[in-house]
C-alpha cells in the first residue's frame, strides 16, 4: 500500500489542456474516485500516476517520492482498463500469471498468488476457460486478479463497470467494495457515474475541464456542494435550479437557489414559502416514485411520499424544506451563505 500525492498536476495535448494544475492527496489504503463527466480530464490523470503519458507539469508522489520519471513498469503499480485487455488466447490461469511470468517469478510463487487470486475473486474452477467462454462479469474479475496478482502498491481502475449491464454492474459494485475491505490497498477509481462513485467510495473528486472542484466524503459533497455543477452532477434525479427572485423565500436577484426532490413535499392548498406549479407525468421507479411539476417555463422534479398519487394537469404547491435548500451565486456558481 501506498500514498499517492499530486502536486500542481497538468497536461496539455498541444493547445488543449487535458489537466489542469490539480492538487489532491490520496491516503495510504484509501478508495478515492475521479468523478465527472467525459472528456473532464479524470482518465489523463489516471494515466499520469500510471506513468503512460508523460506529465507537463507539476509531479506525481508515490510515499512522498516523486516518480514522474520512472517507468512504468517500475512503479508498482497496476491498472486496470475498460476494456479488460485479456489475452484472447490464453486461459484464465495463464492471463493471471502472465504478470509474473514478466517479472520472472518463481513457479511456486506464480501458482500460490494466481490461486489466492482465484480463491480471492470466486474464480475458482475456470482456470482452464479461454476469455470467449467467460461472461462479462467473470472476465472483469480475471482482468482485476491479473492486476491484483502483482501485489501492488497503488491500484489504478479506469471505468471498469462501464462495459456491463445494470444488474452486472450492481454486483460488481458490491464485490470491488468487500474486495477493497479485504486487501486494503490504495485505489483511484475512474467513473463518469456518480451513483458508482457515491457507492463505492471513501472520498470523491468532482473534475470539470481538466480542474478539481471538490474534494469530500460522498456524504460531504451530496450534502453541500460547494458549486452549482457539483450540486446538479452528484444526485438522481439530479438537484432542481430555480432562479432565486421567482422564489417568495429568497428573492435574491443574483441567487440561484438548489433544492433536491427528496427535499420537497406536495400540498394540494396553498402553503406559506411554496411554490405554484401544475402536475405534469409520474416517474415510477419501483420503490421511488417522481412527480415532474412544471412552474411557469421550468420542470421540477420532486419525490412522493410512497403512498402519495397525483393526477395530472392538477394545480399544486410545493413545499421545500428550507433546512435543506442551497444557494449559490448565479454569476460564479459558487455557494453562498444563506441565512433562510
Amino acid at each position: 500500500m501506498a500514498e499517492v500525492r499530486l502536486e500542481n498536476l497538468a497536461k496539455k495535448f498541444d493547445q488543449v489542456t487535458a489537466v489542469d494544475r490539480i492538487n489532491l492527496e490520496i491516503k495510504d489504503g484509501e478508495f478515492l474516485t475521479l468523478v465527472g463527466p467525459s472528456g473532464c480530464g479524470k482518465s489523463t490523470a489516471l494515466r499520469l500516476v500510471a506513468g503512460l503519458e508523460k506529465v507537463t507539469s507539476g509531479n506525481v508522489y508515490i510515499d512522498e517520492k516523486a516518480v514522474n520519471h520512472i517507468p512504468p513498469q517500475k512503479r508498482n503499480i497496476s491498472m486496470v482498463f475498460q476494456s479488460y485487455a485479456l489475452f484472447p488466447h490464453m486461459s484464465v490461469e495463464s492471463n493471471l500469471a502472465f504478470g509474473l511470468k514478466i517479472k520472472r517469478k518463481s513457479q511456486e510463487e506464480k501458482m500460490q498468488r494466481v490461486k489466492w487470486v482465484l480463491d480471492l475473486l470466486g474464480l475458482k474452477g475456470m482456470e482452464k476457460r479461454l476469455p470467449k467462454e467467460l461472461s462479462g462479469g467473470q472476465r472483469q474479475r480475471v482482468a482485476l486478479g491479473r492486476a491484483l496478482v502483482l501485489e501492488p502498491d497503488v491500484l489504478l481502475l479506469d471505468e471498469p463497470l462501464s462495459n456491463l449491464d445494470a444488474k452486472l454492474r450492481l454486483r460488481m459494485r458490491t464485490e470491488l467494495k468487500r474486495l477493497h475491505k479485504k486487501i486494503k490497498t490504495t485505489i483511484i477509481y475512474v467513473t463518469h457515474d456518480q451513483a458508482e462513485a457515491m457507492t463505492l467510495s471513501d472520498r470523491l473528486a468532482v473534475m470539470k475541464d481538466g480542474r478539481i472542484l471538490q474534494i469530500g466524503t460522498p456524504q460531504e459533497i451530496y450534502e453541500r456542494p460547494t458549486d452549482i455543477f457539483t450540486a446538479g452532477f452528484i444526485g438522481s434525479p439530479p438537484m432542481n435550479f430555480i432562479l432565486g427572485e421567482r422564489l417568495p423565500f429568497v428573492k435574491r436577484e443574483e441567487a440561484m437557489v438548489g433544492i433536491r426532490p427528496e427535499d420537497l413535499s406536495v400540498s394540494l392548498e396553498k402553503a406559506e414559502k411554496s411554490i405554484l406549479g401544475k402536475s405534469s407525468v409520474t416517474e415510477t421507479l419501483g420503490s421511488d416514485n417522481y412527480l415532474y411539476v412544471d412552474i411557469s417555463d421550468l420542470l421540477i422534479s420532486v419525490r412522493l411520499k410512497p403512498d402519495q398519487k397525483i393526477e395530472e394537469d392538477q394545480t399544486i404547491w410545493l413545499v421545500p424544506n428550507l433546512e435543506k435548500i442551497h444557494v449559490f451565486d448565479k454569476s460564479t456558481g459558487r455557494r453562498v451563505q444563506w441565512a433562510g
